[in-house]
């Protein structure tokens, strides 16, 4: 099953600290009514600190922007520019600060443990048709250009800004051109 995501659909919401707003793009709930997956963006106002997610598994990118620093209790800071992802425990959750003070953008995976893991990639367009690697759930998010997302033989055009989702595919490739950048994420059993 494909199915094309639109911007208008997402739900965006404050954060409760005020330092920014979150939007869901795809969510799964489990049978008690909590997410046991949810992926989504975030605008980074100011510096503040992250929300606890304890039980979660959070996969956290900088899309857009001069990036962050991430402080976290007992380990440090980890430095992040674009396109990186990096993995780390919902709670205790880190301080977030604002490299050259300037708002940045998020691209979040949150997984409950135990229930689901995933993985986040950046892809760039190439012009040609590249493929993903099999999975119960794929969610692309087209951060900048248009992408083709083709699963099983049925082709969707995601325009930039929006998404699709892709289930129980066998054979999924996407393709954009050059200059295009997406978040492609891979979603199973945890």
């Amino acid at each position: 099953m494909i199915r094309l995501l639109d911007p208008a659909g997402f739900q965006t919401v404050p954060w409760k600290n005020g330092g920014g707003t979150a939007t869901d793009i795809a969510v799964s709930l489990g049978a008690d009514g909590e997410p046991d997956w949810r992926v989504g963006t975030a605008a980074i106002l100011k510096d503040g600190p992250f929300s606890d997610y304890a039980g979660v598994t959070r996969t956290f990118t900088i899309v857009a922007g001069a990036g962050v620093h991430l402080d976290f209790q007992g380990e440090g800071t980890r430095t992040l520019g674009r396109d990186q992802p990096t993995r780390f425990a919902g709670a205790p959750a880190p301080f977030c600060r604002l490299r050259d003070d300037k708002p940045a953008t998020a691209f979040n995976l949150l997984t409950r443990d135990g229930e689901a893991g995933g993985e986040v990639a950046i892809r760039r367009g190439r012009g040609a048709e590249d493929p993903v690697a099999a999975a119960p759930v794929v969610v692309l998010f087209a951060v900048e250009e248009a992408w083709s997302v083709t699963a099983d033989g049925e082709t969707v055009v995601v325009h930039q800004g929006a998404a699709v989702q892709v289930e129980g595919a066998q054979a999924i490739t996407v393709s954009s051109a050059p200059g295009g950048r997406a978040a492609v994420v891979t979603i199973g059993r945890g």
